[in-house]
């Protein structure tokens, strides 16, 4: 699942607004990353540039003047500069302490800078603790809406070939599979590339296949339309990712917008008003039709809310879903309250896949899952399907040039990041799937140095 603290897994491109629960959680793992001082690699004098006096800009500077210690900003000051989806993901006292923390870095000079007079992007640099990216954005009164400390990507080079890039898969700090298999005519062929556990994994988001699958099916059925309405509801509304959960109560989108939403920006509520129309058993029913080899590992299917409630919610709900049989986790997921979820991003701490709570599936589980897709999209009822899984094709446009057709989905949830694509090129087909796990969700951080394996496959294919 995409969730605010992990961050675009997805690789989608970034929202005007960043989400605002982001902060806490992600900075959380940046921290455990970061280290004592002196751990990182020391740097070279850094090489100062001058922050632009815009709205979003101030913001920054502001945020720099406090790491460095040139004011010792009080909760109350921070919490004046927060919009109110702010305010209501962290408190003033929480970033406080993350300034507190960072600030062991000082001095922390800024070295690169882009944006506009909404958004923008810093990049800032500690000879202790090595190379930050700071991501800011206001709303229309100038209050900070988003604000996010990751660490700078590292430079890669890209695999120059097949066994280089087993090498560089082995080497990643989370245990990571990458699988490549040729689909040319619809049919599983060979396997180009495997690296890394070829069993069941956890997914994040890549779940919303299925998801799209089941709605697919309740569509050729007469069940579903795709212009019919939805209504956004508290009971149906889940965390970030997405942008439908910061919609007004009764809103509607159709079947079709709600799709679009769930693949190509990961929305959370949007996929639960889904599963809402479809039913769970419709879901759980689509694991089977899609060619999962296991659906017994996402029996019962929870919802994304669910996932929320359960992994970071009440402890006792963790334990009680990690012991209970299939029907006393149905029970469980029955009796989940309603209403607005009552998890906060600061909450998304603990790698819960640990425990089950999440989805499941192998890499041939996700080929087969892809290759059902497609030919949903040949019939009637699927004839959306194919825009709305190449919507975001999870690549910069540079790495996808030359392909004719790419479909994406990813995922990610604390200490899990996953992605899969289905390409097309000519008559050739193929299935690139990545899984990493781990209970350290700071392996992870840099996100770009985990999906730049799947780039460097796609590479070397059209290579």
């Amino acid at each position: 699942m995409s969730i605010a603290p992990s961050r675009p897994t997805d690789r989608r491109p970034r929202r005007a607004r960043t989400v605002a629960g982001a902060l806490a959680a992600a900075t959380a793992l940046l921290l455990s990353a970061c280290g004592v001082p002196g751990d990182a690699e020391a740097t070279s004098t850094p090489t100062m540039v001058s922050i632009p006096d815009t709205v979003v800009g101030e913001h920054i500077t502001w945020t720099l003047d406090a790491l460095n210690g040139k004011i010792e900003p009080t909760a109350a000051d921070v919490e004046e500069r927060l919009d109110a989806d702010m305010l209501a993901a962290v408190s003033g006292d929480q970033i406080v302490d993350i300034i507190g923390q960072l600030g062991a870095g000082k001095p922390w000079t800024p070295t690169a800078y882009e944006g506009t007079d909404t958004q923008a992007s810093a990049t800032i640099v500690s000879e202790s603790q090595g190379s930050l990216d700071v991501q800011a954005s206001v709303d229309g009164d100038g209050l900070l809406s988003g604000l996010l400390f990751t660490p700078t990507p590292a430079e890669r080079t890209p695999a120059a070939g097949w066994d280089e890039l087993e090498e560089n898969v082995g080497a990643l700090d989370a245990p990571t599979s990458l699988q490549v298999t040729e689909v040319s005519g619809g049919e599983v062929g060979e396997t180009v590339f495997t690296a890394g556990d070829d069993g069941p994994q956890p997914l994040g988001s890549i779940f919303k296949l299925y998801v799209l699958g089941a709605v697919v099916t309740a569509v050729e059925d007469g069940r579903l339309a795709w212009d019919d309405p939805l209504e956004i509801t508290d009971d149906l509304k889940s965390l970030p990712s997405g942008e439908l959960q910061d919609e007004e109560s009764g809103t509607t989108v159709t079947v079709q917008e709600a799709a679009e939403k769930m693949i190509a920006i990961s929305d959370n509520t949007a996929t639960d008003m889904l599963m809402n129309a479809v039913g769970r058993e419709a879901v759980e029913a689509a694991l089977a039709d899609m060619g999962h080899s296991d659906p017994s590992l996402n029996t019962p299917f929870p919802s994304t809310r669910a996932l929320f409630q359960i992994g970071w919610g009440d402890d006792a709900l963790r334990d009680q879903w990690r012991d209970g049989d299939t029907e006393e986790r149905r029970a469980l997921l029955d009796g989940l309250p309603g209403g607005l979820v009552d998890v906060k991003a600061s909450d998304l701490v603990d790698a819960v896949w640990v425990d089950g709570i999440d989805w499941f599936a192998t890499p041939d589980d996700l080929v087969a899952a892809h290759l059902a897709l497609q030919e949903l999209a040949t019939t009637t009822a699927g004839e959306p399907v194919r825009d709305i899984l190449s919507a975001n094709p999870g690549f910069s446009p540079s790495t996808v040039e030359g392909w004719d057709y790419v479909a994406f989905k990813g995922g990610s949830s604390v200490g899990v990041l996953a992605g899969s694509w289905y390409v097309e090129k000519g008559d050739e087909a193929f299935v690139i799937t990545i899984q990493s796990s781990t209970e350290d969700p700071a392996a992870l951080v840099d996100q770009s140095l985990y999906f730049g394996q799947a780039e460097d496959a796609l590479t070397l294919l059209a290579d």
